[in-house]
């Protein structure tokens, strides 16, 4: 059995190396946006302890969509951001990548995928995951 890749956890005291992608927050306007269907994603957080690690959310027109990262896995979060962009520029509407992750709700290799949810506003998702 291989072992398991080991590394120490990141000490919330020290910068993470991450640390400017918390500068970024989502402005009033795009908050606004909704209603939206959303799905919860919870995994390994960046201090090794089992948590939300963001929302992928899209609009009920499927005109947008994205995902919001919790700021306690910044790393795990932004590895499902670089999936998302990675989609789109080989070409996927944001539609399809949600159908995708829709389709692996419950637990899909180390993450664990709550049922789809809906909102009012794009507001009520960054709040649930405490992007803001």
């Amino acid at each position: 059995m291989a072992e398991m890749e080991k590394r120490a956890p990141w000490n919330p005291v020290d910068e993470s190396p991450l640390a400017t992608v918390r500068e970024f927050l989502p402005s009033a306007y795009v908050l606004s946006d909704g209603p939206v269907r959303y799905l919860l994603f919870a995994g390994e957080r960046d201090d090794r302890t089992w948590g939300s690690i963001g929302a992928f959310w899209r609009t009920i027109d499927g005109s947008k969509g994205g995902f919001f990262v919790c700021p306690e896995a910044i790393w795990a979060g932004s590895e499902m951001v670089r999936n998302l962009r990675s989609a789109q520029s080989r070409g996927w509407p944001i539609e399809r990548i949600y159908a995708y992750w829709q389709a692996h709700v419950g637990v899909a290799g180390k993450l664990m995928i709550d049922p789809q949810q809906h909102a009012d506003t794009l507001f009520q998702v960054a709040r649930r995951v405490g992007a803001i």
